[in-house]
């Protein structure tokens, strides 16, 4: 009798840059604020690459760079182009094997390079051409610091993420805030990194929640609840953590909206804490818990040990992969929200400033009926990953760790770049804002659920 547990076997290395935006940049994210830019910082911004390799041993399959990035989104999709240029050039790597996972902090810069005559806009493209220039830097720093290295794989809960569709019923309609009615999805995944000597080389948490603490009232840049949440990770295990940021679109903390850092921090704890629980918890890796038999003592005690894993799941577990494929998402037919407001009064900045996210999120959807949103699948090891760069409801991950039951599976939205929303078929007409704000038909969520499942498969068998 035994039980095994999923890891990976491959060469690892990690490295981080700081990439925290200038003082004075233009950082409005919200239509309700009253303030343009940033007039100081709560916690530094990081990106951290961790390069994932076979072992020189197995050498067939991908160098794969998973980098965890502090900024909100690319609202301008030529932003989002010239980035992801420079990383190609500068590392060598193809489209399919860069993954640059944004933690979607809402109190970061505006890192939109079009805006002309804002408060603090020419700090916008020298910080975007900076940021390009150091994410390169640590995808090759981490590539030239590859090692042998076992990653073991859990879960745990966190009861940070609330849900967020909230109905008023003195307005009759939705408001996007906490509901206490309805529960959201707890799930944090975790990976722990060891060297060949056993020392943590890096963390990994995978957790759904908007980093939205942080609102109108809020003047510094922060990475939001991540930054604690990282800050405790890092303290435990002495390594650098990588947040990777979950289907949020329907989930946000309880106590959010504020101006008060503390609470982001206080936030934060939460998940750090709970995700180096679930750290803790992880057996050695490339181990199985056999059960060696009964001891008598009074009682007659089961007794188990850790053993080497057997050579089949050693095997497999030293198998890397990564595709990069598209599925196509109907368009709604309905106008844009840019068309319905191009008579706001020149005073409401908040309609302006809907229209002015709507306009670049047509930009970057094209002319066509359809989109074609990328979706990236990898397998490490005896992991699953699957990204794409929208907002996607928890739905998404819920349904696609149901259907793999036994592996995880980590989710990965607001990745290279972003568009918008996806949303349940049941949710349109409701009135919510993600539904609102999304430039797609019903159906599309679970179009995009039914072609990341078999993405997955796929790159699982292969």
């Amino acid at each position: 009798m035994h039980v095994t547990f999923p890891f990976t076997r491959c060469s690892f290395g990690v490295a981080r840059r700081d990439v925290t935006p200038p003082v004075g940049i233009y950082a409005r994210s919200w239509g309700a604020a009253t303030h343009d830019v940033a007039e100081g910082v709560h916690r530094p911004f990081s990106a951290t690459a961790g390069v994932f390799a076979p072992l020189a041993a197995d050498r067939d399959g991908p160098t794969l760079a998973l980098v965890a990035l502090d900024i909100g989104w690319f609202p301008y999709v030529e932003d989002w182009q010239a980035f992801n240029r420079s990383l190609l050039e500068r590392t060598g790597l193809d489209e399919s094997e860069i993954l640059v996972q944004l933690s979607h902090t809402h109190a970061g810069a505006n890192t939109n390079s079009s805006l002309q005559g804002r408060p603090g806009a020419d700090l916008i493209k020298p910080y975007l051409e900076e940021l390009a220039v150091h994410v390169g830097d640590a995808i090759v720093e981490a590539r030239a610091a590859l090692q042998p290295a076992f990653v073991a794989w859990g879960s745990g809960r966190c009861s940070l993420a609330k849900n967020r569709d909230f109905w008023d019923g003195a307005e009759g309609r939705f408001a996007c805030g906490y509901n206490p009615d309805v529960e959201a999805d707890e799930t944090v995944l975790v990976g722990r990194v060891t060297g060949a000597d056993g020392a943590v080389l890096a963390t990994i948490f995978n957790y759904a929640c908007h980093p939205t603490t942080l609102a109108w009232d809020n003047k510094l840049l922060s990475p939001d609840y991540v930054g604690a949440a990282r800050e405790v990770l890092e303290q435990a295990f002495s390594a650098p953590a990588l947040f990777l940021q979950g289907a949020a679109g329907e989930v946000a903390p309880r106590d959010d909206y504020v101006g008060d850092t503390a609470v982001a921090d206080r936030n934060g704890r939460q998940l750090g804490h709970a995700a180096a629980a679930a750290i803790e918890a992880l057996p050695p890796a490339g181990t199985r818990f056999v059960y060696t038999g009964i001891v008598a003592s009074g009682a007659n005690l089961g007794t188990w040990e850790y053993r080497p894993s057997e050579p089949a799941q050693l095997a497999e577990s030293g198998r890397l992969a990564a595709r990069l494929t598209e599925v196509e998402l109907r368009r709604k037919d309905e106008p844009a929200i840019v068309e319905s407001l191009t008579n706001a009064k020149p005073d409401a900045v908040q309609e302006r400033e809907k229209a002015l996210r709507r306009a670049f999120l047509e930009l970057a959807l094209g002319n066509g009926p359809t989109h074609r949103m990328p979706l990236w699948t990898w397998r490490l090891g005896e992991a699953l990953l699957v990204a794409v760069p929208n907002e996607l409801y928890s739905e998404f991950q819920i349904e696609l760790r149901r259907r793999f039951s036994g592996v995880p599976v980590f989710v990965l939205t607001t990745t290279n770049g972003g568009v918008g929303y996806l949303c349940p078929r049941e949710t349109y007409g409701s009135g919510r804002y993600q539904e609102q704000q999304s430039p797609y038909a019903p159906g599309c969520l679970e179009d995009a659920i039914e072609a990341s499942a078999d993405a997955l498969a796929r790159v699982q068998r292969g």
